[in-house]
């Protein structure tokens, strides 16, 4: 379910900015909420069962509702969004600057900070609320099937093969 295209994976980030020890890497990894981490850390305040109250929440359990309820307050602010304004705004609203550089961090093709650990930064409710009143929906997604060659090349240890396609039969395309 992490790798599909509806899915908005969250990971847990402790309130030291680090990568929690409880913390799968992960290339699906779109963003962060704080949750816990060592034992003297803070973890979440919630409610609990028989109307009660909770101060030990912790986990990608307590990051994924945080993460829904500030996707919830974007849809509020504008109730046209689609599954594919969703991932953009997350994308560009979240912040990695209070993140521990030990998230591994790249700079993707585009230009941007990105984590197995931790994916773009940390959800930002009001900067997701900002962009999402002013936002204008993307297209519908493009499909494009195209024949590639299939070159029987070993991938050697850390490194890479490149491979082209040409996608002139696909209008329009511009990202794979």
């Amino acid at each position: 379910y992490t790798n599909s295209i509806w899915t908005l994976s969250i990971s847990s980030a402790t309130e030291r900015g680090d990568v929690p020890w409880y913390s799968e890497m992960c290339s699906s990894t779109l963003a962060t909420t704080y949750s816990s981490g060592a034992l003297n850390e803070k973890q979440v305040v919630t409610t609990d069962l028989h109307h009660s109250c909770t101060s030990s929440h912790t986990g990608t359990s307590a990051s994924a509702p945080l993460a829904a309820g500030i996707c919830a307050l974007a849809l509020q602010a504008n109730r046209d969004l689609t599954w594919r304004d969703m991932q953009h705004i997350v994308v560009r609203t979240a912040r990695p600057e209070r993140l521990s550089p030990g998230g591994n961090w790249r700079v993707n093709g585009v230009g941007r900070n990105v984590s197995h650990s931790f994916g773009y930064g940390l959800l930002d409710a009001a900067a997701m609320v900002r962009l999402a009143r002013s936002w204008r929906t993307v297209p519908p997604q493009r499909r494009c099937e195209l024949a590639a060659a299939r070159p029987e090349r070993a991938v050697p240890a850390k490194g890479s093969v490149i491979l082209q396609l040409d996608v002139q039969s696909c209008p329009g395309v511009n990202y794979l």
